[in-house]
């Protein structure tokens, strides 16, 4: 069965030959596309940039929709941040892009170690102080359940406000 809604392989194609420097090139002037390789400079921004994200729409009074990649123990620093600072994250929706599944588009449980939920809990979601997470009924991952309604989930919410991208272990 298909389990992904974009499978277009010329496209797939074409977009795997894009040279770095035009990496940054975006038509829409709204996408801010930059590239970090400083992997310290990387880290510093990355955790950076979620928690003023999350605290500048706190003060202005809306929510925060983030898209996320896969785990990364990063995360971990990000929950320290909001914990210390006590930035409460009532107004945070998170979708994470993706989750393992199995031959038949079945995605692992939140349980499984192997598992993105399972990371993304024990690295962010599961180390906030209670009276500060977010929401668990907004925090999501795709799932065998949503995957076809998954984007709508999201432009139910007006957008996302932010995408960070992840290269996965296939490039």
């Amino acid at each position: 069965p298909r389990v992904h809604p974009f499978m277009d392989q010329d496209e797939c194609e074409r977009v795997r030959h894009i040279k770095k420097a035009d990496l940054c090139n975006h038509p829409n002037a709204n996408f801010k596309i930059s590239i970090i390789e400083d992997s310290t400079q990387f880290a510093f921004s990355y955790l950076l940039d979620i928690v003023s994200g999350i605290k500048r729409s706190l003060d202005e009074g809306r929510r925060h929709v983030i898209i996320l990649p896969a785990p990364n123990p990063m995360y971990a620093l990000v929950a320290q941040m909001l914990n210390q600072l006590r930035i409460p994250c009532k107004h945070v929706h998170t979708f994470n892009m993706d989750e393992y599944a199995d031959e038949n588009g079945v995605t692992a449980p939140r349980d499984w170690k192997g598992g993105f939920q399972y990371w993304m809990w024990h690295d962010w979601f599961g180390r906030m102080d209670p009276e500060l997470a977010i929401p668990e009924q907004q925090i999501h991952f795709p799932s065998s359940d949503n995957v076809h309604v998954y984007s709508r989930m999201i432009d139910d919410l007006g957008g996302a406000d932010i995408c960070y991208g992840g290269i996965g272990w296939a490039g």
